[in-house]
Protein backbone atom coordinates (compact mmCIF):
# COMPACT_ATOMS: atom_id res chain seq x y z
CA UNK A 1 0.00 0.00 0.00
CA UNK A 2 1.33 3.44 -0.93
CA UNK A 3 0.29 6.39 1.25
CA UNK A 4 0.16 10.10 0.44
CA UNK A 5 -1.22 13.16 2.17
CA UNK A 6 -3.01 16.13 0.63
CA UNK A 7 -3.27 19.51 2.27
CA UNK A 8 -6.67 20.96 1.43
CA UNK A 9 -9.05 23.78 2.25
CA UNK A 10 -10.36 22.75 5.66
CA UNK A 11 -14.07 22.86 4.87
CA UNK A 12 -13.63 20.71 1.72
CA UNK A 13 -11.72 17.72 3.17
CA UNK A 14 -14.70 15.36 3.34
CA UNK A 15 -15.82 16.24 -0.19
CA UNK A 16 -12.29 15.87 -1.59
CA UNK A 17 -11.87 12.47 0.07
CA UNK A 18 -15.18 11.23 -1.42
CA UNK A 19 -14.41 12.60 -4.89
CA UNK A 20 -10.89 11.13 -4.97
CA UNK A 21 -12.36 7.73 -4.12
CA UNK A 22 -15.13 7.98 -6.71
CA UNK A 23 -13.13 9.50 -9.58
CA UNK A 24 -9.73 7.86 -9.15
CA UNK A 25 -10.44 4.74 -7.09
CA UNK A 26 -8.07 5.64 -4.26
CA UNK A 27 -8.90 4.88 -0.63
CA UNK A 28 -9.11 8.31 1.02
CA UNK A 29 -9.51 9.32 4.63
CA UNK A 30 -10.38 12.66 6.16
CA UNK A 31 -9.45 11.80 9.78
CA UNK A 32 -11.97 12.09 12.57
CA UNK A 33 -11.67 11.74 16.31
CA UNK A 34 -14.19 10.59 18.89
CA UNK A 35 -13.97 12.88 21.89
CA UNK A 36 -15.60 12.48 25.26
CA UNK A 37 -17.50 15.43 26.61
CA UNK A 38 -19.32 15.75 29.86
CA UNK A 39 -22.64 17.57 29.59
CA UNK A 40 -24.55 18.03 32.85
CA UNK A 41 -22.70 15.10 34.40
CA UNK A 42 -23.34 12.72 31.51
CA UNK A 43 -20.48 11.42 29.38
CA UNK A 44 -21.15 11.67 25.65
CA UNK A 45 -18.95 10.86 22.69
CA UNK A 46 -18.94 13.08 19.62
CA UNK A 47 -17.07 12.85 16.31
CA UNK A 48 -15.02 15.81 15.18
CA UNK A 49 -12.64 16.47 12.31
CA UNK A 50 -9.12 15.62 13.34
CA UNK A 51 -6.17 17.27 11.58
CA UNK A 52 -8.42 19.66 9.65
CA UNK A 53 -7.04 20.32 6.19
CA UNK A 54 -5.46 16.89 5.70
CA UNK A 55 -6.69 14.04 3.50
CA UNK A 56 -4.80 10.75 3.43
CA UNK A 57 -4.73 8.88 0.14
CA UNK A 58 -3.90 5.18 -0.18
CA UNK A 59 -3.17 3.41 -3.48
CA UNK A 60 -2.20 -0.13 -4.49
CA UNK A 61 0.28 1.21 -7.06
CA UNK A 62 2.50 4.31 -6.77
CA UNK A 63 0.74 7.47 -7.90
CA UNK A 64 2.79 8.73 -10.83
CA UNK A 65 0.72 11.79 -11.68
CA UNK A 66 -0.68 13.95 -8.92
CA UNK A 67 -4.33 14.77 -9.38
CA UNK A 68 -5.84 17.98 -8.12
CA UNK A 69 -9.42 18.84 -7.34
CA UNK A 70 -10.78 22.25 -6.37
CA UNK A 71 -9.76 22.75 -2.76
CA UNK A 72 -6.53 20.70 -2.90
CA UNK A 73 -3.76 23.15 -2.04
CA UNK A 74 -0.76 20.81 -2.32
CA UNK A 75 0.51 17.28 -1.87
CA UNK A 76 2.79 16.94 1.15
CA UNK A 77 6.38 16.00 0.53
CA UNK A 78 8.12 14.84 -2.61
CA UNK A 79 6.14 11.65 -2.96
CA UNK A 80 4.96 8.85 -0.71
CA UNK A 81 4.84 9.32 3.04
CA UNK A 82 7.92 7.99 4.82
CA UNK A 83 9.02 6.92 8.31
CA UNK A 84 6.91 8.26 11.17
CA UNK A 85 4.41 9.96 8.81
CA UNK A 86 3.89 6.64 7.02
CA UNK A 87 3.35 4.79 10.32
CA UNK A 88 0.82 7.47 11.29
CA UNK A 89 -1.02 7.06 7.95
CA UNK A 90 -1.05 3.26 8.39
CA UNK A 91 -2.46 3.65 11.90
CA UNK A 92 -5.28 5.81 10.47
CA UNK A 93 -5.99 3.23 7.78
CA UNK A 94 -6.13 0.43 10.37
CA UNK A 95 -8.70 2.47 12.31
CA UNK A 96 -10.66 3.38 9.16
CA UNK A 97 -9.80 7.03 9.73
CA UNK A 98 -11.46 7.32 13.15
CA UNK A 99 -9.34 7.87 16.23
CA UNK A 100 -11.11 6.60 19.29
CA UNK A 101 -9.91 6.01 22.79
CA UNK A 102 -6.41 4.82 23.71
CA UNK A 103 -5.22 2.41 26.36
CA UNK A 104 -2.88 3.81 28.97
CA UNK A 105 -0.55 2.01 31.35
CA UNK A 106 1.11 3.38 34.47
CA UNK A 107 4.89 3.06 34.45
CA UNK A 108 6.33 4.35 37.67
CA UNK A 109 5.01 7.86 38.19
CA UNK A 110 3.91 8.46 34.59
CA UNK A 111 1.38 7.09 32.12
CA UNK A 112 2.27 5.80 28.68
CA UNK A 113 0.21 4.78 25.67
CA UNK A 114 -0.16 1.01 25.68
CA UNK A 115 -1.97 0.76 22.36
CA UNK A 116 -0.53 -1.28 19.47
CA UNK A 117 -1.82 1.25 16.91
CA UNK A 118 0.40 3.96 18.44
CA UNK A 119 3.48 1.74 18.45
CA UNK A 120 6.39 3.49 16.78
CA UNK A 121 4.61 6.85 16.58
CA UNK A 122 6.28 8.46 19.59
CA UNK A 123 2.99 9.62 21.06
CA UNK A 124 3.53 11.11 24.52
CA UNK A 125 0.92 11.60 27.24
CA UNK A 126 1.40 15.16 28.49
CA UNK A 127 -1.70 15.64 30.69
CA UNK A 128 -4.41 13.47 32.20
CA UNK A 129 -7.89 14.55 33.24
CA UNK A 130 -8.90 11.55 35.36
CA UNK A 131 -12.31 12.99 36.21
CA UNK A 132 -13.30 13.19 32.55
CA UNK A 133 -11.20 10.16 31.54
CA UNK A 134 -9.32 12.06 28.85
CA UNK A 135 -5.63 12.55 28.20
CA UNK A 136 -3.63 14.97 26.08
CA UNK A 137 -1.35 13.18 23.62
CA UNK A 138 1.48 14.93 21.83
CA UNK A 139 2.69 13.44 18.53
CA UNK A 140 4.53 14.52 15.42
CA UNK A 141 3.07 14.64 11.90
CA UNK A 142 4.43 16.48 8.86
CA UNK A 143 7.36 17.64 11.00
CA UNK A 144 5.07 19.51 13.41
CA UNK A 145 4.43 18.65 17.06
CA UNK A 146 0.67 18.40 17.58
CA UNK A 147 -1.54 17.70 20.57
CA UNK A 148 -4.96 16.14 20.85
CA UNK A 149 -7.24 15.27 23.75
CA UNK A 150 -8.46 11.66 23.53
CA UNK A 151 -10.48 9.46 25.83
CA UNK A 152 -8.69 6.61 27.50
CA UNK A 153 -10.18 3.23 28.28
CA UNK A 154 -8.22 2.27 31.32
CA UNK A 155 -5.11 2.91 33.28
CA UNK A 156 -3.42 -0.23 34.48
CA UNK A 157 -0.09 -0.97 36.05
CA UNK A 158 2.50 -2.07 33.52
CA UNK A 159 5.36 -4.21 34.79
CA UNK A 160 8.56 -2.25 34.27
CA UNK A 161 10.69 -5.38 34.74
CA UNK A 162 12.23 -4.18 38.01
CA UNK A 163 10.58 -6.90 40.11
CA UNK A 164 8.90 -4.29 42.35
Amino acid sequence: MHAYCLFCETQKCGIIARQMQEWYGFRCISPQIIQRKWIKGVCTEQRHNWLPGYVFLYAEEPVKERCYLPGVLRWLGDGELQNEDLRFAEMLLDRDGVMGTVHLAEVGDRCVIDDPNWEGLNGTVTKIDRGRRRCCVEFCFDGVRRTVWVGYERVRIKDNGSGD
